[in-house]
């Protein structure tokens, strides 16, 4: 019975011996990564290179802006041993960004990296004042008779600002629907076409980048007809022509539509 014992006692032994020299003999990852900025702090707009150098190669990166919570996209190809994300900001602020690689094995280091955006030479956006389009006045909604206010257009206004691809650090040249930056509330049946947007904080590098305004007309349905008789769809707000001057407003005449706007703006 005695040495019954001592057998299951040594196969325990050995059993506990065998599981702690599997852990001990595990391959954990070995891969790391260090991870630089060329700017701590940045004009709104302008453009920060973040960059991953690791020690193996990178198969894969990816970003979060909120504290790891959410990857929104990756990016996967073989990098060599370099990689970059490239970012812009138009809110001012701290901001935290979290670098994420990965390399052939799937194993991934993250790395966080902090900027600061400040105004720099950035001019906002004050207010919006739409004084004719075609046909204003007349009938956008034929749904209804001339005689019911509602026959008139419903207007609101959208600003489109190129977005930064944040994998290849470029901004597209010719404006669509991906560049919606802001839209306006709309206001029913031409009433009050003057919007106040100075607290919606809407801050625009001139240097740094071009933005357009375009109005229509939203029906009930859910249809929106253009008010800019495009193509073009758009129209370029040319607030660098106005870099030196820097004039509280500026009022941007398009005869060949009957277009007239004015942006109010801050310095």
């Amino acid at each position: 019975m005695r040495i019954a014992l001592i057998f299951l006692l040594a196969v325990c032994i050995g059993c506990s011996s065998s599981d702690e020299d599997n852990i001990i003999d595990s391959d954990p990852s070995t891969l790391a990564v260090n991870v630089t900025q060329d700017k701590e702090t940045v004009e709104v707009d302008e453009i920060v290179t973040l960059t991953a150098r690791a020690n193996e190669t990178i198969k894969e990166i990816s970003f979060s802006k909120d504290g790891g919570v959410t990857f929104p996209s990756s990016y996967s190809t073989n990098f060599g041993s370099t990689a970059n994300l490239y970012f812009s900001f138009d809110e001012l602020g701290e901001k935290t960004i979290i670098f994420r690689v990965k390399n052939n094995d799937g194993d991934f280091v993250d790395r966080t990296v902090n900027i600061t955006v400040e105004q720099g030479n950035a001019v906002r956006l004050q207010s919006v004042q739409l004084s004719s389009f075609y046909d204003m006045g007349n009938t956008w909604d034929d749904e209804y008779p001339a005689s019911n206010p509602n026959h008139l257009a419903d207007v609101f206004f959208a600003i489109l600002k190129p977005p930064l691809n944040v994998y290849q650090g470029t901004r597209g040249s010719v404006p669509t629907s991906s560049w919606l930056w802001y839209r306006s509330d709309t206001r029913d049946n031409e009433n009050n076409l003057n919007w106040d947007i100075q607290d919606e904080n809407l801050f625009i590098n001139v240097e740094e980048l071009s933005t357009y305004i375009a109005f229509a007309d939203e029906d009930n349905n859910g249809v929106v007809q253009d008010l800019m008789l495009g193509p073009p769809f758009e129209s370029e707000i040319p607030l660098v022509d106005y870099m030196n001057s820097q004039p509280n407003s500026i009022t941007i005449q398009e005869s060949n539509i009957e277009l007239e706007y004015t942006v109010g703006v801050e310095w």
